[in-house]
């Protein structure tokens, strides 16, 4: 042992030399490194090159010194309170007069009211940036991409034909869960530049339908007043509703009935509209309803409730598809027969084809048939069980080619609505397809009136808060919902 530490003794003195050594050495090396590199400067310093760039940065800096004292010598000069009052009095003289003074005080006002006048109408208006919560997607990947903003841009002033609105409710469409996969967006983003001033196509606001309370007009607003509890739907491509405030054009804003709340109330506007529209296209009216057979396919669906209740008050003979379910829910709507699809799973998607087919077998031709939701039965197969081709239609949205369009087939299509949305600006005439001429006030209004009256029932099945509009998406896809499904911002 005693071996040992003797041995170790001796490896730490030597180790200790060996890093007395290298110290030195380092200390003489940096000292040296450092002579060298003063030497270095020295010799720079009094280089030829570099003596001239000192006398030309010593000759700038008594230029710039010169021009100082210069100037100084000018502002000095010219601010001398005798020398201003003697170039006063050369020029105006020294006999004033009341009427001398008068004059000019009036001058120095007049011109002073002008130059505020022309400041005030030049100035930069300064840009409020208010924030809101808002159901927004963000990416078009479905609904995985759709957020819960709080910060998204809230209006806060209206132009002449529009109407501010703080929103109460809107409803979840199904049409919002072909938004979220891209649904729309060439058409969008070119009529959003034209109709709303933005180039940008996301985020997108979810929501086709609101209800909610009137916080601002537009000068040229005649309908609506502010305070005026509404309700209003909007075309697929514009900006949604499913925020804390909406701005909007007053023609697609109607007064909504008082008679119902807010969260029962947005059940209507999208769907109603859409129902309208639909017997409008078959031309069943309230004076031919009673000569009609009429079926609609999953009668349930917030399309479907308010088809049941319109054809049930016009007097047509109703006959309605649902799960089980919903068949009470049809019975009460006035479905005068119920066709009670099978529950079908994965395993086999045929059971509901079969059980449709061999219900539909048993029953005469319709007159008029209405699907609100896909349907296992081709067009082609349900012409079978309709009297007239054409008057077989869908509410579903309508594939738009425009979606899959490349460069120079976006540029015509921009071109072609450019020039109907000029027309439209001069003449006040719209020409736009797609602009979904049935969602307008006229509409509401009529729907307004079946409320009113007790002809018209909302049929709400669930309402969520903005965070769950996730369970919303899921719940509106799902065939078992029944009515809508509604997200509430109160």
């Amino acid at each position: 042992m005693d071996e040992l530490f003797f041995r170790s003794s001796q490896k730490f003195d030597t180790l200790q030399i060996q890093l007395g050594l290298v110290a030195s050495q380092s200390k003489d090396f940096f000292h040296q490194y450092s002579e060298q590199s003063k030497a270095l400067i020295l010799q720079v310093w009094k280089s030829s090159k570099s003596i001239e760039v000192q006398e030309k940065l010593r000759d700038l800096f008594l230029y710039l010194v010169d021009i100082a004292e210069h100037i100084q010598y000018k502002v000095q000069f010219y601010a001398d309170p005798r020398r201003i009052y003697l170039g006063f009095v050369g020029v105006f003289g020294r006999c004033w007069t009341r009427r001398d003074i008068c004059f000019g005080l009036a001058g120095f006002f007049l011109g002073g009211m002008v130059g505020l006048a022309i400041g005030l109408a030049i100035r930069k208006e300064i840009s409020i940036t208010r924030y809101m919560q808002a159901v927004q997607c963000k990416f078009y990947l479905g609904s995985e991409a759709v957020v819960v903003a709080e910060d998204a841009l809230a209006p806060y002033e209206c132009d002449e034909n529009e109407v501010l609105i703080d929103v109460k409710a809107a409803s979840v469409q199904v049409v919002d869960t072909y938004i979220c996969n891209g649904y729309g967006k060439t058409v969008r983003q070119i009529l959003r530049r034209f109709y709303e001033g933005t180039k940008a196509d996301l985020p997108v606001t979810l929501g086709r339908d609101c209800t909610g309370i009137v916080t601002d007009i537009g000068r040229n607003v005649s309908r609506i007043e502010v305070g005026d509890e509404v309700w209003l739907s909007v075309p697929f491509w514009a900006q949604g509703t499913m925020s804390q405030s909406v701005r909007v054009q007053e023609i697609r804003v109607g007064r909504k009935p008082k008679n119902v709340g807010f969260e029962g109330a947005c059940s209507v506007p999208y769907a109603g509209c859409l129902a309208l529209s639909a017997l409008k296209k078959s031309n069943v009216t309230f004076e031919n309803a009673q000569e009609k057979r009429v079926l609609v396919h999953r009668g349930c669906t917030p399309i479907g409730c308010a088809l049941i209740q319109i054809l049930k008050h016009w007097g047509a003979d109703v006959t309605s598809t649902c799960n089980k379910r919903a068949t009470p829910v049809a019975k009460a709507l006035g479905s005068d027969n119920v066709i009670i699809l099978a529950d079908y799973d994965d395993n086999d998607p045929q059971i509901e084809y079969k059980t449709l087919i061999k219900e539909l077998e048993l029953r005469d031709r319709y007159d008029v048939i209405i699907l609100t939701a896909e349907c296992s039965i081709s067009k082609e197969e349900l012409q079978n069980f309709c009297k007239y081709k054409e008057n077989i239609l869908s509410t579903l949205p309508s594939e738009l080619d425009s979606d899959s369009f490349g460069f120079f087939r976006k540029y015509f299509l921009w071109l072609y609505l450019w020039f109907q949305w000029r027309i439209e600006v001069y003449t006040g005439v719209s020409f736009n397809k797609y602009d979904e001429a049935h969602i307008c006030h006229s509409a509401l209004d009529q729907l307004a009136n079946l409320v009113k009256n007790g002809h018209l029932q909302t049929v709400v099945d669930k309402v969520f808060q903005p965070q769950d509009i996730d369970m919303a998406l899921s719940h509106i896809e799902s065939p078992q919902s029944i009515g809508s499904t509604v997200i509430t911002f109160r």
